[in-house]
């Protein structure tokens, strides 16, 4: 009876649409179980290899550093089991840098040796700091206490049962003395009884529409004590996601944010763990939390949750679109004027000669999986701070080509999820979620038309590198790119027979041209350093090397 209830209880929840994508969600999994058995292996062999991979990650760095203020890190605790506070202090104690004390907040916990060892903590080292408060003040009022007590100039947000890598202290504080007034730092799981770690979020550089989609900031979230004051610390009211409304927040008023693509952090996975009880609370607090944001910023959209999931759908205004259809093959039903041409080659001057606000490059094969596909990508175009807009492109095996493009790869440029099956365990569900990303294909791609002739249009690329190239242009001029998984597109069988990734066996002369431009590490924001170089983003544990 169980999966004739799973079919019941989803068609309660999502009507009698979700049937069609049932019955192709069988069918796929049945073509895709050999695919599958694949992934699965590879998710295996990062598994067992992450425990040496994240012990020589760890090592602490060797230059000398002199820290120049201090780190106060705010613990909250409550009825905190003396075990898990003790190895959090451990890992307190045994930092390579020695600039920190760490103020603890105890909101009337009922547990007397919790409470014994909290005094404990301060008799051992004068850098423990503890306030016993007379009330729980939940864990934003008992935080915006700790917060009170702080010392030092840069402060930053802990539970009371995880712990930090040996590198964490001077790592922000590098940062800090940088300039930096908002820092954040990968992270990983680790077991309750804190012996095994594993999955690792390996996490971009700031990036506001992925910071909108769901919370991949965490931990560690540090920001200068003034900052943190300036913007009132918690909010109460957003409890599940706290910390989310509380990055928001910080990054619309930091002047300076960095990211430290360094596993500082491990997140002990415990069954009593909020947002895994909570995690339809949770998803709705972030939600009010994103929509408070846009009315802060004056950005008028519709926030809401599907499948724990946040997504905004922006206001649109009226826009001319011209759609330039490209390649051989057939073409969909266009909601607009349509040019056809062989190839990109001469797109440039035709664009220059079209009245339009906005240009949609497609290329010809290309089938809508999504009813608005049209609507979504115009919606993102439209604002002012964004360049290139694309989509998902899935082969005849629903395998990704495209869902964004990183670069500093081998092969010049990759897709994020190349060859990954779109049924299968995306990576922190990178493709069913808006977020920014390096570059987009040139097979699908929404620009405006003032935006793409100020950055001189498309570089005379025979390859799908002129998206990345375009992607990178807009990102040298401040503009963000984003990738939307609700324009989402198949491919026909013929260009299902390209290489997995659309920029795979580029020419040499576009490889040549792509490395003179932007040299042998392009600036890539949004994927880490510690990912394979194949697009896969699964973590490079071959890695040697301490740091990135």
């Amino acid at each position: 009876m169980l999966f004739p209830l799973r079919v019941i209880r989803r068609i309660h929840r999502e009507g009698f649409r979700c049937i069609p994508e049932a019955i192709r969600f069988r069918i796929a999994l049945h073509r895709q179980r050999p695919f599958l058995q694949t992934e699965t292996a590879l998710r295996q062999a990062e598994e067992d290899g992450y425990q040496a991979f994240i012990r020589r990650h760890e090592a602490p760095l060797s230059a000398p550093f002199t820290p120049t203020m201090r780190l106060s890190f705010l613990i909250p605790t409550y009825n905190t089991p003396p075990e898990l506070l003790r190895a959090l202090a451990d890992s307190l104690l045994h930092q390579s840098c020695g600039a920190w004390e760490a103020c603890f907040y105890d909101g009337a916990s009922t547990r007397a040796d919790t409470r014994e060892l909290l005094q404990t903590l301060t008799q051992e080292d004068n850098r423990f700091r503890v306030t016993f408060g007379a009330e729980n003040r939940g864990i934003a009022g008992n935080t915006n206490a700790a917060l009170t007590m702080a010392t030092g100039k840069f402060v930053a947000l802990c539970d009371h049962d995880d712990l930090l890598a040996p590198d964490a202290v001077r790592c922000i504080l590098e940062a800090a003395q940088d300039g930096a007034d908002f820092v954040y730092t990968d992270e990983d799981k680790v077991s309750a009884d804190g012996t095994h770690f594993f999955e690792p979020h390996l996490k971009p550089d700031f990036a506001p529409d992925s910071l909108r989609s769901g919370n991949y900031i965490c931990h560690i979230t540090a920001a200068s004590r003034a900052l943190m004051n300036a913007v009132g610390g918690l909010r109460p009211g957003f409890d599940g996601s706290q910390d989310h409304d509380l990055a928001l927040r910080l990054s619309e008023n930091a002047t300076k944010i960095t990211h430290i693509p360094r596993i500082l952090y491990h997140w002990r996975m415990l069954d009593t763990s909020f947002s895994h009880q909570k995690a339809q609370t949770c998803a709705n607090a972030a939600a009010r939390a994103v929509a408070d944001q846009l009315r802060r910023l004056h950005m008028d959209a519709d926030v809401t949750v599907e499948e724990l999931r946040v997504r905004i759908r922006w206001k649109t205004r009226q826009m001319r679109i011209v759609c330039v259809l490209w390649g051989e093959g057939d073409a969909p039903k266009l909601p607009m004027p349509c040019i056809r041409v062989r190839d990109l080659s001469a797109v440039n001057d035709l664009v220059r000669r079209t009245d339009c606000d906005a240009v949609l490059f497609l290329r010809a094969g290309l089938r809508p999986l999504d009813t608005d596909w049209v609507s979504e990508l115009m919606q993102y175009t439209q604002r002012a701070d964004v360049g290139c807009v694309g989509s998902a492109l899935l082969d005849d095996r629903d395998c990704f080509r495209h869902a964004g493009y990183a670069v500093d790869v081998p092969g010049g440029a990759v897709s994020h999820q190349a060859g990954q099956w779109r049924y299968g365990r995306p990576y922190m569900l990178t493709d069913r979620i808006v977020r920014n990303v390096t570059g987009v294909s040139s097979a699908l791609l929404m620009i405006r038309r003032d935006v793409f002739l100020s950055v001189g249009g498309f570089s005379p690329y025979q390859s799908d590198l002129r998206g990345a190239d375009l992607g990178l242009k807009c990102q040298q001029i401040g503009l963000l790119n984003v990738y939307t998984p609700y324009a989402r597109m198949a491919m026909d069988m013929r260009l299902s027979l390209l290489p997995p990734c659309l920029t795979q066996g580029a020419p040499k002369g576009d490889l040549r041209r792509f490395r003179q431009t932007w040299g042998e590490h392009p600036p890539e924001r949004y994927y880490s350093p510690l990912f394979r170089p194949d697009g896969s983003m699964f973590i490079d544990l071959d890695r040697q090397e301490g740091t990135p």
